[in-house]
């Protein structure tokens, strides 16, 4: 019986996912079916379109509605989805995009990366955090420094911010584009083009959950980057954390 059972609702699954797997005779069994597919499908499309844009609006150019319907429904076919929240689907479509499945469409190399970016958008908008934040302020005396629980760093081969139907890239960038994706004070996502040395300093803040004294910081970017005079290194890093603070990417340490 249970074997039965879990038969039948593989193949109702499999049926909602892919209309050419279902076969009924039956012509309310099919109409039936169809809604199901239909609310399904709409729900799943409905969730990637809004939270993919962009990419999107890139595959439209390219290929029409039919290529984006295509797109989702392969996603919706072969991804199984490890979350049961439709709030999840998002970061799912992005881990499929990863796998660097063939859609049968001849779609820039960048899609992933591009879905990335996007849905890294999304995320830090509606990012909790239980501990309460106190932004930088004039008054502040820093002394130590961490970053934002409500930034991330994000490194891509293409530069992702400039991507848009009206430019659509067919090689990577010259070098690796670094990124930081926040929200600010007032709650607007932002984000931060940021070169590679910004981008370390970003990184080797990341790794310290309760952050860092700024001493400490300078001499850890000293020796990682010995090319760099450390006089020079270390006047950049004071500029770049004063930004930041500003920003609300760095947060300071009481």
């Amino acid at each position: 019986m249970t074997q039965s059972f879990q038969r039948t609702q593989k193949s109702f699954a499999e049926a909602i996912k892919d209309p050419q797997t279902y076969r009924d005779t039956d012509s309310d069994n099919a109409r039936r079916m169809k809604i199901y597919q239909s609310l399904f499908f709409n729900n799943i499309d409905n969730f990637v379109s809004t939270g993919f844009p962009v990419l999107k609006s890139i595959v439209l150019k390219l290929y029409g509605e039919k290529g984006w319907e295509s797109v989702v429904r392969q996603f919706f076919i072969e991804h199984e989805c490890r979350s049961p929240y439709f709030a999840e689907i998002s970061k799912e479509f992005v881990e499929y995009l990863s796998t660097a499945p063939s859609f049968g469409l001849d779609l820039p190399d960048f899609i992933a990366e591009l879905a990335h970016y996007e849905w890294l958008e999304l995320d830090v908008s509606i990012r909790k955090n239980e501990e309460d934040i106190e932004f930088y302020t004039q008054d502040h005396t820093v002394n130590a420094i961490r970053v934002s629980p409500y930034a991330s760093l994000a490194a891509y081969h293409f530069e992702v911010h400039l991507i848009g139907e009206d430019y659509i890239p067919e090689q990577p960038a010259q070098e690796q584009q670094f990124y930081v994706v926040y929200r600010d004070q007032d709650y607007n996502v932002q984000f931060a083009h940021v070169n590679p040395v910004t981008a370390i300093l970003v990184n080797t803040l990341e790794q310290s959950e309760q952050g860092m004294k700024i001493e400490q910081l300078s001499k850890s970017l000293c020796q990682q980057l010995p090319q760099i005079p450390s006089n020079v290194l270390v006047n950049g890093m004071n500029q770049t954390l004063m930004d930041m603070l500003q920003k609300g990417i760095f947060l300071p340490v009481r």
